[in-house]
């Protein structure tokens, strides 16, 4: 029997060069390599004339460590005809300062292969090209993302939950929660086959990301489970969205090999306060809140407020 990889594949579709000194056009890349290792290969493409960095909401690149300031540093990339000519870093008063190559720095010029550090999190300056951004863009995904729904793994968002809660607990800004859990899945899986039941959840998480914004953060968190984050969002809108969700995920029906495949959703939603210990009572009281909603004829969303609850 032949080898199938005996012979070389032509497909014909490998550009040829146009002569031999054409370059790739490189960007500017900023990549994380130190500071909090869920964080680890996530990198910025430095496409402005001035790029921001902090770890407040309204800068460029916004980086949830404790330590950097809202507003910490300035990126500056000066381009002429022959492509990038200068790229330079300027402190904004920051509280902790901004170093490179491992000295305090007021403002310096970069060059590529330099470590800048704000906080505890440690960026490399680099050049790059369309190959090598997918390829960065990829080793992230994998590390941070559930291969099958393509949301934010348990590990990455629990992380991201500290980070907010952390920063909810310092500054008093708000920020919810909502904890949903499908309800009766495992009847999809026994009666129509595990690969239904993928098909489903894949179908439910674009009708999860479809309600959020940009600054909204989802992920899977177990088999049927999902957690979503909502910064800047109190208790009320977070309760809206959970219904909004749950109406959407009630009306949808699944056609998968000739069979119609329909389950609801029951959800607990929570805002953070600080009276809240820390992360896992957080997670619990969103958990009994749905719990409570499973209890109550599932499909529905229930609002837990530490000791007020409220349901539709």
């Amino acid at each position: 029997m032949m080898d199938p990889l005996d012979k070389t594949i032509c497909d014909g579709k490998l550009p040829l060069p146009v002569n031999g000194n054409q370059k790739a056009e490189h960007s500017i890349m900023l990549t994380i390599i130190g500071g909090n290792e869920t964080d680890f290969g996530r990198h910025f493409i430095l496409e402005k004339k001035q790029t921001m960095l902090g770890r407040g909401q309204t800068v460029d690149i916004t980086i949830l460590d404790g330590k950097i300031s809202k507003v910490h540093c300035e990126i500056t990339v000066i381009r002429g005809g022959n492509g990038i000519e200068q790229i330079g870093i300027r402190d904004l008063d920051s509280t902790n300062g901004t170093y490179v190559n491992g000295e305090s720095v007021s403002q310096v010029t970069l060059k590529a292969g330099d470590k800048i550090q704000a906080g505890e999190t440690v960026l490399q300056l680099s050049y790059s090209d369309e190959i090598e951004k997918e390829y960065h863009a990829k080793l992230f995904n994998f590390a941070a993302r559930d291969a099958l729904t393509g949301l934010y793994n348990k590990r990455f968002i629990f992380n991201e939950l500290e980070n907010y809660s952390r920063i909810a607990r310092r500054s008093g800004r708000a920020f919810s929660i909502i904890m949903i859990d499908i309800d009766d899945f495992k009847q999809i899986n026994d009666r129509f086959g595990h690969l239904s039941g993928d098909e489903y959840l894949k179908n439910l998480t674009e009708l999860i990301t479809h309600s959020l914004r940009d600054q909204d953060i989802a992920g899977r968190i177990g088999g049927e489970e999902f957690l979503i984050i909502l910064p800047e969002t109190k208790i009320d809108g977070a309760f809206q969205l959970a219904v909004r969700i749950r109406k959407n995920i009630e009306k949808f029906v699944l056609r998968y090999q000739n069979s119609e495949i329909r389950t609801t959703i029951s959800a607990g939603v929570c805002q953070f306060e600080k009276t809240i210990k820390d992360v896992k009572e957080f997670l619990d009281l969103a958990d009994q809140a749905m719990y409570e909603a499973k209890r109550s004829e599932k499909n529905k969303v229930m609002q837990a407020q530490l000791s007020t609850m409220a349901e539709k």
